[in-house]
């Protein structure tokens, strides 16, 4: 009789508790918080321009595309000797 009584008083306290969270849900007040892009940034680069044009992104590589063929820049890392180029193909 006493773990009946235990187990329906447990029961009871998590249906209310599962009653109040749907209230709030329903009430809007659980909201997910904003969330600033600009804080996510892991890194912060310069690149020339002249370098070309943002193609791709991928393992912390960039892949800029220009004129004369690509760059796969390396973005890890700090400023001055970041970013690197780590390789240059050139069209012929």
């Amino acid at each position: 009789m006493l773990a009946d009584r235990y187990v329906k008083g447990v029961l009871t306290v998590i249906a209310l508790a599962l009653v109040a969270i749907a209230a709030h849900l329903w009430q809007g007040q659980l909201r997910p918080a904003a969330v600033d892009a600009q804080t996510l940034a892991r890194y912060e680069v310069s690149i020339p321009k002249a370098w070309g044009k943002v193609v791709g992104f991928s393992n912390n590589n960039l892949l800029l595309e220009s004129g004369d063929g690509l760059r796969i820049i390396d973005v890890e890392g700090k400023e001055p000797e970041y970013p690197k180029v780590k390789v240059q193909v050139r069209w012929k």
